[in-house]
């Protein structure tokens, strides 16, 4: 799960002393993923109720990561002619308590409105109750907010990561005053003092004319982006509850859960293998693995 199928066979031969052809290792390490993406959606579907005490603060994070997928076409003789390459997104959430350095998480490249079920269940793992509050972190994209509303209901609320919507003042700063830096630097104590309108009337009043085509109109882009996400720019109340501003769990999650295997250069996935290992590596950050061995040799 952590290496490509040639070096996991390398080192069957490194540390035990015997080879398996590529293909057989390639062909266990599928059929594996299968059994623990089946582990993982069994788990979803036997959640249950939630417990009446748990966690106090549980930090909810999702994002999306590109990873090339292969397709070909079956009616074709050739497939290697029919092969395609695309990306496609998969959408990894993350639950955590306040103050606990345990993440869980959860994968998946099916449709937006799978999500949820994972994500809840995350939370669920990560100790939410009904009485728990839910902190939100997103970039602002819609489909995020959507199965926010669905895992979660109204037992939180969301924040837009600071750091995504500095990157959005950032550009604009040039824009709206001679001395850029200091400019960003006074948004930043706006939005952290709750002071949000006073940086979105700063940035309407410094719109470019609406003749100037979008790319080139960086101050209109921020003003729209916290225009319309401005219900979800109070970093001070976050602030004074000692909760996190930016995403850098589900960031980190990208890298470690999904990316460090499944972009690997000249990985290219079928759908099927992709979802599979994909909520394979989540169950495995999950600290999962041991006992998914543990059910096969009971099986046994």
């Amino acid at each position: 799960m952590e290496d490509s199928f040639e070096k996991s066979s390398q080192r069957l031969k490194e540390h035990y002393g015997f080879t398996l052809p590529l293909s057989a290792v390639a062909n266990l390490t599928r059929a594996h993923a299968r059994g623990m993406s089946r582990r993982q959606e069994k788990t979803c579907e036997n959640a249950g109720a939630l417990p009446r005490e748990g966690a106090d603060e549980i930090i909810a994070e999702a994002d999306g990561s590109f990873l090339r997928i292969v397709s070909t076409d079956p009616k074709t003789n050739d497939l290697r002619k029919s092969r395609k390459v695309d990306f496609r997104e998969a959408r990894l959430c993350a639950s955590a308590a306040k103050g606990c350095d345990k993440v869980y998480y959860d994968a998946t490249f099916g449709p937006v409105d799978t999500v949820a079920k994972l994500w809840a269940q995350t939370a669920k793992m990560a100790g939410m109750s009904l009485q728990s509050h839910i902190h939100t972190l997103a970039d602002g994209a819609i489909w995020i907010d959507l199965q926010r509303r669905i895992a979660f209901g109204e037992r939180g609320e969301l924040l837009i990561d600071l750091y995504h919507v500095l990157e959005y003042l950032g550009a604009a700063a040039p824009g709206c005053s001679d001395r850029p830096k200091q400019w960003l630097k006074t948004q930043k104590k706006r939005l952290k003092k709750g002071q949000a309108n006073k940086v979105i009337n700063e940035l309407k009043e410094h719109r470019e004319e609406q003749s100037c085509p979008e790319e080139d109109s960086p101050v209109r882009r921020a003003w729209r982006y916290l225009s319309n996400r401005s219900e979800h720019l109070a970093y001070h109340r976050a602030i004074e509850k000692n909760l996190p501003l930016g995403s850098g769990m589900i960031e980190s999650g990208n890298k470690h859960v999904l990316q460090a295997r499944m972009k690997i250069p000249g990985a290219a996935w079928n759908i099927d293998n992709a979802e599979n290992f994909a909520r394979a590596r989540a169950l495995r950050a999950n600290h999962q693995w041991e006992p998914y061995w543990d059910e096969l040799k009971k099986a046994a």
